[in-house]
């Protein structure tokens, strides 16, 4: 029982960490949008989910084929370790119209894989979710206004991030912003 439930604990922490970062990294670049959350916090969620979709805590999940199978053209027989490549899917240009464009009102954004999808969901996924969605709008309630750090990440277009080195997740290293807090 101690086993899975500390599993669970530190990958939600991770993927918690690594979400949220991508999403300020987001409001930090954007101020049209963060006035666009304060105003509707209805689209936090679906902001939230394109976050998790533009950059997938998880990059990658394996799989063992139980049984030979085809895939895209590709015969695999069983007992065939798969790597499943998530943050390549969720920008799959034949699922998501302009993958690399982040867009808060994509109407299939749910469709994304970030916390895999079927039987093989994070179990965490939803508290990872609600999570994320809660220390958005806290954030939210608490700054007028955020805002990328020049000094540290360059001018916009221009901006210089460095990623933890691991295979299975993608996450920043750091991610300085800065901001104003609210009255």
């Amino acid at each position: 029982m101690v086993r899975p439930a500390t599993f669970l604990f530190a990958a939600g922490q991770e993927t918690v960490t690594k979400l949220l970062s991508s999403a300020v990294q987001v409001l930090g670049d954007r101020p049209e949008l963060q006035d666009r959350l304060r105003a509707d916090r209805n689209l936090i969620g679906p902001f939230t989910e394109e976050a998790l979709r533009l950059q997938s805590p998880t990059k990658v999940d394996f799989r063992l084929a139980r049984k030979t199978t085809t895939l895209g053209g590709v015969h695999i027989p069983a007992g065939t370790v798969l790597m499943l490549c998530l943050g390549a899917a969720n920008r799959d240009l034949r699922k998501f119209d302009n993958p690399d464009e982040f867009q808060v009102d994509r109407k299939n954004v749910r469709e994304q894989i970030a916390f895999g999808r079927g039987i093989h969901t994070c179990a965490r996924a939803p508290l990872a979710r609600v999570q994320g969605q809660i220390t958005i709008n806290r954030l939210l309630d608490r700054t007028r206004d955020m805002v990328i750090s020049e000094a540290k990440h360059g001018s916009p277009g221009d901006r210089q991030y460095r990623y933890e080195s691991t295979f299975l997740l993608r996450g920043l290293t750091e991610l300085h912003i800065e901001f104003t807090a609210a009255d």
